[in-house]
């Protein structure tokens, strides 16, 4: 009956609207906003580099060409794998910039 309870006041609180103070909007404004934007673009040019950038697609790429050619397939599954995660991070960091760019022009009066 308790654990009921429990769940049914977690619930109900979770619909309600949360928020918080101005000197703490100003501060995600000022200080986290711009560490998220810059780690975003960072990740995005990092899977998106040339085959010399540690981790790219193109990167990622190359070696599971290079392990097809020395006959090691199961490396080259493994990498071709791994390069359909870089997509999906592709698309994952691309929410996430779309929903700092929508809290940023919300509430930190940017464009």
């Amino acid at each position: 009956m308790l654990g009921l309870l429990l769940l049914g006041a977690g619930t109900a609180s979770a619909r309600e609207a949360i928020t918080i103070s101005p000197e703490k909007v100003q501060k995600i404004c000022s200080e986290r906003v711009p560490r998220v934007e810059s780690r975003v673009k960072a990740l995005t040019d990092r899977i998106n580099g040339g085959p010399e950038t540690l981790g790219s697609k193109k990167w990622i790429e190359q070696k599971a060409a290079d392990a097809r050619k020395a006959g090691n397939t199961a490396r080259a599954d493994v990498l071709d794998a791994r390069l359909k995660l870089r997509d999906a991070q592709l698309v994952k960091l691309g929410k996430a910039a779309e929903r700092v760019a929508g809290f940023k022009s919300r509430h930190c009066g940017a464009k």
